[in-house]
Parts: structure tokens; sequence; C-alpha cells
């Protein structure tokens, strides 16, 4: 099956005995290459593809991500989406910071968001040059490759107290000296290159974004939101992974769409939604859906027709089997084991005995939805008498399998 591929690329921070302490992750485009025209648009790819297709757990394990990021972000509130103790934002020492983003970078400070300021250079009056913005910097690195040794001592008392990162190291020698000068992390192609990874991708259509963002902004009731997310699949897809990169982690039952929203609250929805839109910008808004968002649509509508089939009038039993969908597709897109999945996104254990054991009747209406995808047609047959449905709704759930 071919789908959507999000690239980016991925570089360790190791410390001084060379163990990898974080990784910067850099953007490129749908064919790899590193070029952008929407710096904002670029870093809001990244968080997206961290925090909602790939997962944090699965692209950086326990530790901490460092992203660059425009000073125009700070104006924002793209970096609300991310949890501030994963992450660590970087700014280019030649930015210049009008009042309104020192404010901003203030405020985000104060709030536990980490930032670093990169390709510093140990120029004379390092601490005059950069006074304003040094209290609200958490790491320093400084650029390896062209640095001028005499002056970095100097440099190194007017940063006293941060976290210090040598980056562009080629060489062990240069590793050794930077070490020597107590630098705390390290960073280049000397320990590893820039690796491009690629992910399958599940994205939302714009529009329905953008709807439900207004939705949130018009302070619609809940449960109308809700009722509107149910025609998005695949951003309720992105909503479980984001709850499992940001630590939601037994914060809810997973009952249905409803319930999760709720619990997330519309304020940190807004800023989740926000992060997808500038993700977004600059892309077509019709793009057509990805064979993952039809194959979940198909799973939906097979399980729903089968429960109505079972005459069933459980509302919950239809929510249950929508979640399912949801979630049994997480392990295709993020090439994960499901089992490794439920871990971080708990849900209730009949629902977890039914993905995982297909045990119960609603493990069963699941396995169906599976034999009907393999046309398994023995397993259909044992599966439908376990069930107690009739031969006569098997052409009709047969006609919905587009595969």
């Amino acid at each position: 099956m071919e789908n959507a591929t999000h690239y980016f690329a991925r570089q360790p921070i190791v410390d001084a005995g060379k163990n990898t302490f974080g990784f910067e992750f850099f953007y490129r485009n749908n064919i790899g290459e590193s070029a952008f025209d929407n710096p904002r648009a670029a870093t809001a790819s990244i968080l997206v593809a961290l925090l909602n297709q790939i997962g944090l757990q699965s692209s950086a394990g326990g530790r901490i991500v460092f992203i660059n990021i425009d000073p125009s972000i700070l104006l924002t509130d793209l970096l609300l989406a991310a949890p501030p103790r994963r992450f660590v934002f970087e700014l280019h020492a030649d930015i210049h910071l009008g009042s309104k983003e020192r404010e901003a970078l203030r405020i985000f400070h104060a709030r536990g968001y980490r930032f670093a300021l990169t390709n510093l250079k140990p120029i004379p009056d390092l601490d005059i040059h950069y006074g304003a913005l040094l209290p609200y910097i958490d790491y320093i690195k400084f650029d390896a490759s062209g640095s001028d040794a005499d002056l970095l001592p100097d440099a190194l008392k007017a940063v006293k107290g941060k976290k210090l990162i040598a980056e562009r190291i080629e060489f062990e020698e240069v590793f050794d000296a930077f070490r020597g000068f107590g630098f705390n992390y390290f960073q280049g192609y000397f320990f590893e290159a820039p690796t491009l990874m690629e992910h399958n991708r599940i994205d939302p259509k714009h529009l329905g974004v953008v709807k439900i963002y207004n939705m949130l902004l018009r302070n619609t009731p809940i449960e109308q939101v809700a009722k509107e997310l149910k025609n998005h699949n695949e951003l309720t897809m992105q909503l479980l992974q984001y709850l499992n990169s940001t630590s939601m982690k037994n914060a809810f039952p997973n009952r249905s769409v409803e319930e999760i929203i709720t619990k997330v609250g519309k304020d940190r929805l807004k800023h989740w939604l926000s992060l997808i839109i500038f993700s977004k910008t600059g892309q077509a808004i019709d793009d057509d859906k990805s064979p993952f968002s039809k194959l979940m649509e198909q799973r939906i509508d097979v399980m729903h027709c089968t429960i109505s089939a079972l005459q069933s009038e459980d509302e919950q039993l239809f929510e249950n089997a929508r979640l399912m969908a949801f979630l049994s597709l997480m392990e295709p897109v993020l090439g994960v084991p499901l089992k490794t999945l439920l871990d971080h996104v708990p849900v209730e254990q009949s629902i977890e005995d039914a993905l995982l054991l297909h045990s119960g009747r609603l493990g069963k209406i699941f396995a169906l939805a599976l034999a009907l995808e393999k046309d398994d047609a023995a397993l259909i047959r044992v599966l439908m008498g376990d069930l107690g449905l009739e031969e006569e709704i098997l052409p009709t759930l047969k006609n919905m399998i587009k595969m």
C-alpha cells in the first residue's frame, strides 16, 4: 500500500563521554531536501511530525529535542502545543528580536520553555551584544568550525552558568579541545552526520482543521466539536498520537472522542490545531486522502454496519468501534507494535483485548472486518456464525471493501 511520506533529518547531540544526550531535528520537504520558503511552516511541520505523526518516543526516545525556530514563531501560539520539558528551541545568533519578540521570549521562558542561542562565535563583548537575550537562554551553541580560540575564554565568562554545546565538530582534536574548555555537549559530523528519516504520514484536510479551530474560537459546545471531529478521521488519529507524545498517560478513559477532547480542553485543542494549520501553509487544501485514511473509513463503516445488523442500540459500542479503527491503523502508520502503542495510549481493558486478542463481541466484530479485508471466506463464515449474523448481510459488507 502506498502512502504519503514525511521526511526530516536527525543528528545526535552527545555528552563528553559520547553518549547521546539529545537530537536536533531538521526540516526536509516532500522530496527530502532542506529548502523551504516559509520558516514558520517548516517549524510547524517538524512539530506536527514529531508530536502527531511519529511520536516523540519513536523519534527521540526519552531524549531532549532541539529544533530551530524563526523569531516570528514567538508571536504565535505554536510552541504552546509542545511539552516544554521535551524541547529546546534554537534561535540563530544572527537574529534580531524586536521588543515584541523579546517580551514573548520572556513569557515563554517564564512558562518553562527552554531556548538555545546557536551558531554563536566568540566575539568581543559578547555579554553586551546579547545581554537582552541571555536571561532567557538556557543553552549556548558555539560554532566549533570557526571559533577563535584566543577569544573563547572571555566569551565563556560572558555566558557563565549556561549549558554549552560545541557544534560542527569534525575532528577528534577539536572535540578534545572544546571538552578541555569545559563544554557540556557536542554535535557534528565527527559523531554522526544528519540522517534523513522517512515515516508514513496521514494528513487531515486543511479546511476541516480550520473549521474545528473556528468552532473552538466561537466557544461552540464541546459535544458539537466532537461531532464535527468524527468527520475527520485523520485528525482524530493525530490527536491520539499527540496525547501519547505529550505524556497525557492514564489521564482519560478513552471511551469516546467527546470524552477525550473534554479532558484535553478547548485551549489546548486550539494550540494543537493552530500548529497543524501553520504546518500546512502553502500546501494544497484539497489533497486526496491517503490510502491509510481510506482504509480507516472503510474499517469504521464495516464495523458500524455489522453493529447495526446485530440490532444493537448501544451507542458506546459504535464509539468503541470507531476508536478501535483509529488505534488499529496507528501501528502501520507509525511502525510501532500495537501493544507498545496501547502502553502509551491507554484504553479500557475490553478494547485492548478486542484489538489484541479479538475477544468478546467487539473483538469478533473487529476480526470480521479484518477477515473481509483479506477475503478469508472460511474465517468470515466462522465469525458471522459466532456473532449470529444472517447471510443476507454479507454482500453489503463485501461491497464496502474497496481494496
